[in-house]
């Protein structure tokens, strides 16, 4: 009876290695936070202990600590492909149909925010003040766009790529869409500003997850939504100038103020939190979608398991 419970094709049950993935990720976030707290206090004295390290460092952290469990967890505890979990740099020929992948994501990325800041302007909400490119706005887009380079990758590879796949191969697909769906939104709960319009915004980063996971089951791929998680918020932020999920980026290249309906806006939390953001989601979708009946994903790289093979949506 245990062995029903725990044991799936002789492996660990797919959702148990879930548990034990997300304690792992904490555990080495954790521990390396430790050592590169000890070696920063090191390099800039004992008061560094008192002090927070840098955001960008705390990210970086992160996301090693959430990708490298992944990658030895899916190798030695589900032994499955690495490959598998949606991002693999092997072989060489198959590169530039992922860099084509991961340029369409970054495409419909930033093309939504484009999209929704066309609505807002339509709507008289968005009054743009000045386009500039100053030196100081050149260096705050250069900063965010590696730092959200990265920062997509650590909510992307964990969820769309380890848990995504691990519920699917336990669940089947549609469960473990919705289910890291949701996990998606709640890692926003702790985010400035979210209490404005709670509810609201739970749904819509869920839509997005939904979005991101459908992206993988028609790429096959994790490229494409993480070139789209990527330039969605650095359009939204250093560039476009609204709030990222409720975090302020600093200098932007469009300076614009927003009035209006918070509900329609977005208020401090920015457009994840408006009434609008599942139209433009939905949109985009529609594109994604007819490029995948046009076969326009056939040549994509293809390292998924049997399962994922299996349980494809044929529309």
């Amino acid at each position: 009876m245990l062995a029903r419970i725990f044991v799936k094709d002789n492996r660990l049950r797919p959702s148990f290695r879930v548990l034990v993935y997300i304690l792992a990720a904490l555990a080495a976030q954790l521990i390396l936070a430790i050592i590169v707290g000890a070696a920063y206090a090191l390099v800039r004295g004992p008061g560094a202990l008192l002090t927070r390290t840098p955001v960008w460092l705390d990210e970086l952290i992160g996301t090693i600590a959430v990708v490298g469990a992944a990658v030895l967890l899916r190798a030695f505890l589900d032994r499955r492909s690495v490959a598998s979990l949606g991002i693999s740099f092997t072989p060489r020929s198959a590169l530039p149909e992922c860099g084509k992948l991961f340029a369409l994501g970054m495409a419909l990325g930033g093309g939504m925010q484009v999209l929704f800041l066309l609505i807002e302007l339509a709507l008289g909400h968005s009054h743009v003040l000045s386009v500039q490119f100053t030196r100081p706005v050149v260096l705050n887009v250069a900063f965010w766009t590696v730092f959200f380079l990265y920062a997509a990758l650590a909510e992307e590879y964990p969820l769309r790529g380890y848990i995504l796949q691990n519920l699917w191969e336990d669940w089947g697909y549609w469960p473990a869409a919705i289910i890291t769906a949701l996990g998606f939104a709640a890692l926003h709960v702790g985010n400035p500003n979210f209490g404005e319009m709670p509810w609201l915004t739970v749904f819509n980063i869920a839509v997005d997850g939904i979005w991101a996971a459908l992206a993988v089951l028609w790429t096959r791929s994790l490229w494409l939504a993480w070139g789209q998680h990527f330039a969605w918020n650095v359009f939204e932020g250093p560039l476009l100038g609204t709030p990222v999920s409720g975090i302020y980026t600093g200098p932007s290249a469009v300076t614009q103020t927003i009035t209006g309906n918070t509900l329609v806006t977005g208020g401090k939390f920015g457009p994840e939190a408006s009434i609008l953001l599942p139209l433009v989601e939905l949109a985009t979708l529609a594109v994604l979608y007819a490029l995948y009946k046009r076969g326009a994903f056939a040549h994509a790289p293809d390292n998924r398991e049997a399962y994922a093979r299996a349980d494809e949506i044929e529309e």
